[in-house]
């Protein structure tokens, strides 16, 4: 048989190409894969393909990303990676990328885009709102967003706070009152680069389920993950899996928690005394060790970055 080289029908959200660049970098130097996140792959031997996605956000990256994309040779291997209700039903999305990928994930991980472009003489905590996008609903998926209020006022206590989103009238927008903030970069002025070293430096990330969470688990980043409903794609041992370091990750879940599938259902997104929790986690793994890292000199790598180069809000 001809060894014809392999192709990897790939996913088009943000968040699962974070997830399947631990199994990308388990294949054969010279595999090609469709993705509109090429800067995921730069350091791998693998080589995008061009998704030619008509996905808001995904379209918007694609054709404004400096990254190159190369044209897949006729003569070639198809895997199709994918994950549906039935394959959550059965356990994670790890789960279901084992079995199309055909092989074991290496380590959750994502190149370092280089140094911070945000930097302030308090830590950086960033924060993602509450959104919905109306090509792809998840109106369920949501925290209810004064928990998200509720964060944001706790992090400025400590932290300079950046909240980042990609809202467009009629195409993606908040819900409820948007989290308080330093900075809101709410219109997608972030390229992927940025957006990644944003993550990278900061001193924590609080956010809903969504690509913010495997991001941070891959820079090793605190995360604190504000659940709503629809756990039956999005509770936690579907979002993460065992082979994933999740010292640094914290979840506030509702106490009803609901395990429905749908994008519209009223679950109940009540969580009794979230304010107790989320600053209980914030001072047990965050600020304990910014406390401990006091009064050392800065090194590159650092999450507590001196200095005060933030743009007015």
């Amino acid at each position: 048989m001809l060894n014809v080289p392999l192709f990897i029908d790939g996913m088009l959200g943000m968040g699962d190409n974070i997830y399947q660049r631990a199994f990308v970098k388990q294949l054969p130097a010279g595999s090609y894969i469709k993705t509109a996140w090429p800067e995921l792959y730069e350091d791998l031997p693998v080589l995008p393909v061009r998704s030619f996605t008509t996905l808001r956000t995904q379209r918007k990256n694609e054709f404004r990303t400096q990254s190159a994309f190369h044209q897949p040779p006729d003569m070639r291997q198809t895997k199709r990676i994918f994950y549906g209700p039935e394959n959550l039903r059965r356990g994670s999305i790890f789960a279901a990328m084992r079995q199309q990928f055909g092989v074991e994930p290496s380590e959750l991980d994502l190149p370092s885009f280089g140094p911070a472009e945000f930097t302030h003489q308090k830590p950086i905590a960033v924060i993602r709102p509450a959104t919905v996008r109306a090509e792809w609903r998840s109106d369920s998926r949501n925290p209810d967003p004064d928990y998200l209020l509720q964060a944001s006022r706790l992090l400025r206590k400590h932290f300079c706070v950046i909240s980042v989103a990609d809202l467009q009238e009629g195409e993606e927008w908040a819900v409820g009152e948007l989290p308080e903030a330093d900075l809101r970069l709410h219109s997608g002025q972030l390229n992927f680069k940025s957006l990644m070293r944003l993550v990278e430096h900061a001193a924590v990330v609080v956010t809903p389920v969504g690509w913010a969470l495997p991001a941070a688990i891959a820079y090793k980043t605190p995360v604190y993950v504000v659940a709503g409903g629809r756990g039956g794609h999005n509770a936690p041992e579907i979002v993460t899996d065992s082979s994933m370091d999740l010292s640094h990750v914290g979840w506030a879940i509702p106490d009803n928690y609901c395990r429905c599938e749908t994008w519209d259902h009223h679950c109940d997104k009540r969580i009794s005394n979230f304010d107790s929790k989320f600053e209980a986690w914030l001072n047990e793994v965050v600020l304990s060790g910014i406390k401990q890292r006091a009064g050392v000199s800065p090194r590159a790598g650092d999450r507590a970055l001196p200095g005060s180069s933030l743009p007015a809000v």
